[in-house]
């Protein structure tokens, strides 16, 4: 049942107060503050803007009685994280201009600035406008930024399964003009234009945030049993081609309310293309209206799922669509993950490179690799399609034949590294920003991968297991935004120093991982590890991937 207004929460009464994601934030924007109001940091979530503080120094600053070092991180949408060079550019340029030098890619194909003051807000915002791009809708209690397979939208046939990435996006975007009143067209915007919002988002928008993601059959690179909606595209004996429907998947947990959990989502039901918008607005309709707004923490449709049992939330969806559901496709039974590293030939005679990027960072690093100059010479000079991977890795797609020396010479010249010159933990190894940027972050996350990788593969090397594959996923906190739920090795922010450590996920992403170990030191991860390595390589079979293996032991 839907929550009395009385028993809401203060973020449900910050959204109804909003008039449609506006609040204070023009007026804010124009003072002389460094930073903003708490209402208005919880609307500018909305358009794709945290408010942050460098806690790096938080600590030296009060106890000198100084403000806060305040900055923003904005996250730009980019539906299936395809992108053209002028789009590329842009981004670049403005991490020069308003952010800090760098380009962070998510695992949900996004891109994301750090860094940014207050001042480079609407600037930042108006470059993207002009590309075609925006941050509105990337964060906020809405549908996230949709999430594509790359292999679907450069190898498939089918033009409409390429496309059902940007075409969900425009289908669920909230229809306010409050973004481009406040950050596009900013004091210049004399006059309101009324627009009516989706009827499924209402004036207090989703309980939370929505989280929507497609799978190529053959390839779970998106993880697409973590997301509230999964789609595998099939075809139906009788419906013909269209989408598997997945519901109530997600990962994140709160370390403070023991009723939360990871959960992988469960099949409903079989959809066309022409059926499509139709049965995910009903799904998200249900969720609006009875997803839980007294408690942020148990918000998300996983728990609705869960407590009231998979059925009934599936009579829900009916009876707000007016019609049975048809039954679902069996899921594949070849799942994998590949992580579209290295050279590929496509099937339209062109080629592509995918470039390991650590921890979706790309910079450039004096001395090392200079990643972000390649990008850019590369955006200027050839006409290729880039696409950002759930891995938060870039695929330099649609190569013409002629171009590929060239493009293969711009990244050895830039000293970027082929992927036969990766570690095998290095290669898929991921992590979020965490410290010092997030405000939810307990420990590192991104600054410590690189040395957590080293740990691991030395403690492989010396164990005859240098060549195998593992799948290592870090994060500073139990958010899971690098999807440690999942990984054959998830390591998890605990306390400022410690870490929980996850076991038996696996690259296939239908397996939840394990806790394995509470609270352990950052330097003792690799060795508690292991025992569980030791084992690995004399009891398990050949080639037998290590989430595989543990879960089949009975060690999670």
């Amino acid at each position: 049942m839907p929550v009395d207004a009385k028993q809401e929460s203060e973020v449900e009464g910050m959204k109804r107060a909003s008039d449609f994601l506006r609040g204070a934030i023009r007026e804010e924007l124009a003072n002389e503050l460094s930073h903003v109001s708490n209402e208005s940091e919880q609307i500018l979530k909305f358009h794709g803007i945290y408010a942050q503080d460098n806690r790096d120094v938080r600590r030296e600053r009060s106890l000198n009685g100084e403000e806060l070092d305040y900055i923003f991180m904005i996250r730009v949408v980019i539906p299936g994280g395809r992108m053209t060079p002028g789009q590329w550019l842009g981004l670049d340029r403005v991490s020069s201009s308003v952010a800090d030098g760098t380009i962070r890619l998510t695992t949900r194909q996004a891109v994301q600035f750090h860094g940014v003051v207050k001042d480079g807000l609407r600037p930042l915002a108006r470059t993207l406008d002009a590309e075609l791009m925006a941050s509105f809708g990337a964060c906020g209690d809405v549908v996230r930024n949709v999430v594509s397979c790359p292999s679907l939208q450069v190898d498939d046939a089918d033009e409409r399964l390429a496309q059902v990435a940007a075409r969900l996006s425009r289908a669920f975007r909230p229809t306010t003009q409050a973004h481009w009143e406040i950050f596009v067209n900013g004091e210049k915007a004399v006059s309101r234009e009324v627009v009516t919002e989706r009827p499924f988002y209402g004036d207090t928008y989703l309980p939370r945030k929505f989280k929507i993601a497609v799978a190529h059959p053959d390839d779970n690179c998106v993880d697409v049993l973590a997301q509230d909606v999964g789609l595998i595209p099939g075809e139906h004996p009788e419906a013909g081609v269209g989408f598997n429907l997945l519901v109530g998947g997600g990962l994140g947990r709160s370390y403070s309310l023991p009723t939360t959990f990871a959960r992988l989502a469960d099949p409903m039901t079989f959809v066309t293309y022409d059926e499509l918008e139709e049965v995910v607005a009903a799904v998200i309709t249900t969720y609006r209206e009875l997803g839980d707004r007294s408690d942020r923490k148990r918000a998300r449709m996983k728990y609705l799922v869960a407590d009231g049992g998979y059925e009934t939330f599936r009579k829900e969806v009916e009876s707000r669509l007016g019609r049975e559901l048809r039954a679902p496709l069996a899921l594949p039974n070849h799942f994998d993950a590949a992580d579209h590293l290295g050279w590929r030939e496509l099937r339209d005679g062109t080629c592509q490179v995918g470039v390991r990027v650590s921890a979706g960072r790309v910079r450039d690093v004096e001395g090392a690799s200079r990643l972000r100059s390649a990008l850019r010479v590369i955006a200027q000079t050839i006409p290729v399609t880039f696409f950002i991977t759930p891995q938060q890795d870039i695929l330099i797609s649609r190569i013409a034949a002629k171009d590929r020396g060239a493009v293969a010479e711009i990244l050895a010249s830039h000293g970027v590294r082929s992927s036969e010159e990766l570690g095998v933990v290095e290669r898929t190894a991921l992590a979020c920003p965490a410290l010092p940027t997030c405000s939810q972050a307990l420990t590192e996350s991104e600054r410590r991968l690189p040395e957590l990788v080293d740990n691991i593969e030395s403690a492989l090397g010396q164990r005859k297991l240098g060549r195998r594959s593992l799948q290592l996923r870090m994060t500073g906190c139990p958010n899971g935004c690098a999807r440690p739920a999942v990984a054959e090795v998830g390591i998890v922010g605990r306390t400022k120093s410690t870490y929980d450590v996850y076991v038996g996920g696996g690259p296939r992403g239908d397996r939840l991982a394990t806790l394995y170990r509470e609270k352990v030191p950052f330097a003792e991860i690799a060795e508690v590890l292991g025992p569980l390595f030791d084992r690995w390589e004399g009891e398990g079979h050949a080639d037998e991937p290590f989430g595989d293996f543990v879960t089949r032991v009975g060690v999670a």
